[in-house]
């Protein structure tokens, strides 16, 4: 497959690759590699890696198309991979021509599913491997027809820049303007099958027709307190379902785009964030058993943008960062944009955590550690929220002369993650989180991994979710695009990390694990033992393919490829799924 593994580490993480390689490198060379790494932004190396074909000029393809696939992807590995985010960046056909959108987080929601089909009795065989078949459909639909008949965003946008000829009467009509308003641009996380989730799903809507797939009910989820409901096979949206219908006191208006599942209930976990002269974080539970929600904890803290939280065994932890929203979140209506609502950046203030105790009904102020019972979250962290400026499109897709600006004219740790542990000892959890005078956790950092060695989107083994783990993978950048640039594994025990490169333009998404079953307790004999998938794109050819690799090599077994680009997207789930019978 044009792969190659160099285990020694040598590798010029700078050069333009004519193949796809995997490398390894250790702790040793975190140094020389951050130092690489600054040299590809001071040399704007990411202008010679085309991006534009994941951005613009995305359309449908309700499908399904067969896909030509190469290679091998396992049988095991069959299901549906469901894959959502911003589509599209800009309209035609407004009153006032084109309008485009500004940043990538309001891109029009588009939601992608690669159905993988292990050849049985009832459909072809494919000369023995498996079939892969493939469709998308917008959920903006509503969306886009809005802006064609005003001109502008409707709603609150996660960072639409506003239009300067829009003068101080024309923001105080839009702001009213929006109350009640229905965001219909949801398209962030992929809710496949939430058992918690039955009381609200129309068990016919998710019926198979063409194959025997996994997923029977989708919602997807964003920023906002409100999941779009769409029928799992479609994928077309059938109702939006707000907070409030799951509890009445859930009237906030945010919430986290990941909730969280409990691996062995299947109980379903989130927040909603109240704001205004009191902010408050209410922490809840839905039961997988009843369909009902319960208030775990009301917390009181400054209101600010959070787009995920943590779970372990026996407890929710909720981290509130640095990005507070001006005026205990009033500036969100007036500015209609989450981030042009955050305030700026003060390193003097820190970042407040509270455990929830989830078991015993005990507040406390995502894993736990089975000898003392301590509390071990894993967080990718950056130095500011400056990061954020980054996904403009026009920083993106290199207008203006602003991927320049944002790469090369600023402070390199503006915009550097890194891969931090935190320990909480379990004999410093209060009995309370409602009292003022609780004194908040401080952790402990048990491992750091600085970037390039670490990047964005984690994801792990989701069967080792609340448990222990030591494999995190996500998404490189090295400075050779303004997007990703590859795919890392990292090892939290050594801190050696395992590199999949592409050739120059080839840009992943997030990796999803689908873990090996074996023969005994369907359960993978080791952490690492999967495939990983990621849809990666083409951006010299204009065009995407599924990439599967081996988890623990980091090396390609097969791809599907389509004959068209397939947008950059958010977040995704894979549902395990049968055989085929036909398309």
């Amino acid at each position: 497959m044009g792969s190659n593994t160099d285990q020694d580490g040598a590798h010029d993480v700078g050069a333009a690759y004519i193949g796809a390689s995997t490398y390894k490198r250790t702790a040793a060379d975190e140094l020389t590699d951050i130092n690489q790494f600054k040299e590809n932004l001071a040399k704007a190396a990411f202008e010679d890696w085309p991006n534009e074909a994941g951005f613009d000029g995305l359309t449908e393809h309700r499908g399904p198309i067969e896909l030509r696939v190469k290679g091998s992807i396992p049988a095991w590995a069959a299901g549906s991979l469901y894959r959502t985010g911003p589509g599209a960046c800009s309209v035609e056909g407004t009153k006032a021509g084109t309008f485009h959108i500004s940043h990538w987080f309001d891109g029009l929601a588009h939601t992608h599913r690669f159905d993988i089909l292990a050849a049985d009795n009832d459909g072809p065989a494919n000369n023995g491997k498996v079939r892969v078949v493939y469709s998308s459909r917008r959920q903006s639909d509503t969306f886009m027809q809005t802006i064609k008949d005003t001109g502008c965003m409707p709603a609150k946008s996660f960072a639409q820049r506003s239009d300067p000829c829009v003068g101080m009467f024309g923001k105080f009509m839009a702001m009213y303007q929006r109350r009640g308003q229905l965001y219909t641009n949801i398209g962030v996380t992929v809710n496949a099958n939430p058992t918690a989730f039955r009381g609200i799903t129309d068990p016919d809507r998710g019926s198979s027709q063409g194959h025997r797939a996994g997923a029977s009910s989708l919602f997807i989820g964003s920023d906002l307190p409100l999941f779009a409901q769409a029928d799992a096979r479609s994928m077309e949206v059938k109702a939006y379902v707000p907070y409030s219908k799951l509890h009445p006191e859930l009237i906030g208006p945010a919430g986290p785009a990941h909730g969280m599942q409990d691996p062995e209930t299947g109980d379903y976990f989130s927040f909603n964030l109240e704001m205004g002269s009191a902010c408050i974080y209410r922490v809840f539970q839905v039961s997988a058993g009843t369909g009902k929600a319960t208030i775990l904890a009301s917390i009181h803290s400054k209101a600010a943008y959070i787009h995920s939280f943590f779970l372990s065994k026996n407890y929710v932890i909720l981290c509130v960062p640095v990005s507070h929203y001006q005026w205990n979140g009033a500036k969100v209506v007036w500015k209609g944009s989450l981030l042009e609502a955050i305030a700026p950046f003060d390193k003097s203030e820190k970042c407040h955590w509270f455990i929830v105790d989830r078991r015993h009904g005990k507040g406390a102020n995502a894993f736990e550690d089975d000898e003392t019972g301590d509390v071990i979250c894993e967080v990718i962290q950056y130095s500011s929220s400056n990061i954020l400026q980054g996904f403009y499109y026009d920083v993106l897709l290199q207008r203006n002369n602003k991927a320049r600006e944002f790469w090369c004219d600023r402070p390199t740790s503006d915009f550097v993650p890194e891969l931090v542990r935190y320990r909480f000892p379990v004999a410093d959890f209060h009995s309370s989180i409602e009292s003022e005078d609780s004194k908040l956790p401080t952790p402990a950092v048990v491992l750091k991994v600085a970037a390039p060695h670490i990047g964005e989107l984690p994801t792990m083994n989701p069967t080792f979710a609340c448990r222990k783990h030591r494999y995190t993978y996500c998404l490189a950048h090295r400075g050779l695009s303004t997007m990703f640039d590859g795919i890392i594994k990292v090892d939290c025990e050594t801190k050696e990390v395992l590199i999949w490169s592409g050739p120059r333009g080839h840009t992943p998404s997030e990796a999803i694990f689908v873990p090996r079953p074996s023969e005994e307790d369907r359960k993978p004999a080791d952490e690492d033992d999967g495939v990983l998938l990621s849809v990666v794109l083409d951006g010299v050819n204009k065009t995407s393919y599924l990439l599967c690799f081996d988890a623990k090599t980091m090396t390609e077994l097969g791809r599907a490829e389509c004959e068209f680009a397939v947008a950059f997207t958010l977040h995704g789930q894979h549902v395990k799924g049968g055989g085929t019978s036909g398309l």
